[in-house]
């Protein structure tokens, strides 16, 4: 389990009552005496698109902190009501202009390094996509390009980093295999 904290709300969302710490089963939870809310914290989910091609991955360039100036696998957070498959699918689009034709779960990490929501976790999906033509999102994205995973540039995220090193690993096993 990661040694990471809820944001420590002091008032109630729904009716602004003062919040107090409270025994509830095995924890100390943020209490609404005022309507009996109780907050539950809970963790986010995001994705990331592994796009492999003649054993070269697509990564992009980030042009925000964290980790601003390093790379990545196209990624974002799924949103309320998404699923994490369909969050992918619109990533890809988004980032890279790409249309996704197929998409099968690779890795499930807990984030390790993201303050903007510790802990959540990440959905890994070995993306197949239609189309050549790469279309970067220049709001978010300083730039787009492939790279051999078993030379990549800077990259900022650990998860993404284990990642690149499992795909590094599947390319030596399929050329030991192939000699």
């Amino acid at each position: 389990m990661l040694n990471v904290k809820p944001p420590d709300y002091r008032f109630c969302p729904f009716c602004g009552g003062l919040l107090i710490t409270k025994a509830d089963t095995d924890r100390l939870r943020r209490h609404c005496d005022a309507c009996q809310w109780t907050y539950y914290p809970h963790v986010g989910a995001s994705i990331s698109a592994v796009i492999v091609r003649d054993g070269k991955v697509l990564m992009v360039k980030r042009r925000h902190e964290p980790f601003k100036g390093t790379w990545m696998f196209p990624s974002g957070f799924v949103e309320f009501g998404e699923h994490p498959e369909e969050t992918a699918i619109r990533e890809v689009q988004e980032e890279t202009g790409l249309e996704t034709e197929t998409l099968q779960l690779f890795d499930v990490f807990q984030s390790e390094d993201d303050p903007r929501r510790p802990g959540h976790f990440i959905f890994f999906y070995r993306v197949k996509t239609i189309g050549d033509t790469l279309r970067n999102d220049d709001d978010e994205n300083e730039d787009i390009d492939w790279f051999d995973p078993r030379n990549p540039p800077e990259v900022g995220w650990k998860s993404h980093r284990r990642v690149l090193i499992q795909l590094a690993s599947e390319i030596d096993r399929k050329l030991q295999e192939g000699s």
